[in-house]
């Protein structure tokens, strides 16, 4: 199938997310071009094994980017604020420049539907140095008139695969978290952020303009807890880890858990999320759809 417009970049290709896209993008019939720094990279060798073109280039440098963004049709952009295991502001100082970089040479360019992937809580005045970047590039995309969608995913179901795996104890599975027991933590899979991204390719008339917050559930700790101890067999057991300890950790991690304790998110609403993305994941589906283990 064809879809019979240029192709989509897709910026953080090897990552997660932007992997995400780029095979959410392929299974509709999207030409893809990954923007990858090393294409002997698994994932990149990945990706051009499932028919993505592979596009060699740096963000700090801009004829990479704009022989990249030649004939594209769209850009799909995903930035990370880490810096190995912690977000750091050096970091995220790059990462601003390279978003607004981006913006501003698509923009030249002529494309047609841009995507930028930001994250829910921008715009919302926390304080967090890595929401305020991320607010900056989204208003640099306005100022500039690109055409442009705005999807803003909550926290990954993913990191209790990875950042967030509880351990076992004896009989007991341990899920220790720096948020109340009882409170609601909106969840999106990652494989869901690409297909939305997918989605509002596919629809440009009812997705430019827009922003989008992006979650697929909101269970609480207890019951994310419960969940995965079903799963493996276990006792669910919660612990809330003190925001302190987060922060010694890292500082920006901190402030974010510290942001969200203090101002609950607001509930995303799932019906319209489900209505253009049908198979839209709760947090069972993900643990079912992904075999998680402990």
């Amino acid at each position: 199938m064809s879809t019979g417009r240029g192709p989509v970049l897709v910026i953080g290709a090897t990552g997660r997310q932007g992997g995400a896209a780029a095979r959410a993008l392929l299974e509709k019939g999207w030409p893809v071009r990954a923007f990858v720094r090393d294409p002997e990279k698994p994932a990149a060798r990945r990706l051009r094994d499932a028919g993505a073109e592979l596009v060699t280039g740096d963000l700090d440098d801009e004829d990479s980017l704009r022989a990249a963004l030649d004939g594209a049709y769209g850009v799909f952009l995903m930035l990370t604020m880490m810096d190995g295991v912690h977000i750091s502001l050096d970091a995220i100082a790059a990462e601003e420049r390279h978003g607004k970089a981006v913006a501003d040479l698509a923009a030249k360019s002529g494309v047609e539907h841009f995507v930028y992937s930001s994250l829910r809580g921008v715009g919302a005045g926390s304080g967090i140095e890595y929401y305020d970047a991320k607010e900056h590039i989204e208003n640099h995309i306005r100022a500039l008139g690109l055409p442009a969608t705005m999807l803003r995913p909550v926290s990954f179901m993913d990191n209790f695969a990875t950042y967030s795996k509880p351990v076992r104890d004896g009989d007991n599975l341990v899920l220790a978290l720096a948020v109340p027991p009882e409170q609601p933590m909106p969840l999106i899979a990652i494989e869901d952020i690409g297909r939305f991204a997918a989605v509002a390719f596919e629809r440009p008339g009812d997705f430019i303009g827009r922003t989008v917050d992006l979650a697929g559930d909101a269970p609480t700790p207890v019951q994310i807890a419960e969940t995965l101890a079903r799963t493996a067999g276990l006792t669910p057991r919660n612990v809330q880890v003190p925001v302190e300890q987060i922060r010694a950790f890292d500082e920006q991690v901190g402030k974010m858990f510290a942001y969200f304790n203090s101002h609950p998110e607001p509930p995303v609403d799932l019906a319209a999320l489900r209505a253009d993305l049908p198979e839209l994941m709760t947090f069972q589906a993900w643990v079912d759809h992904t075999d998680w283990k402990l």
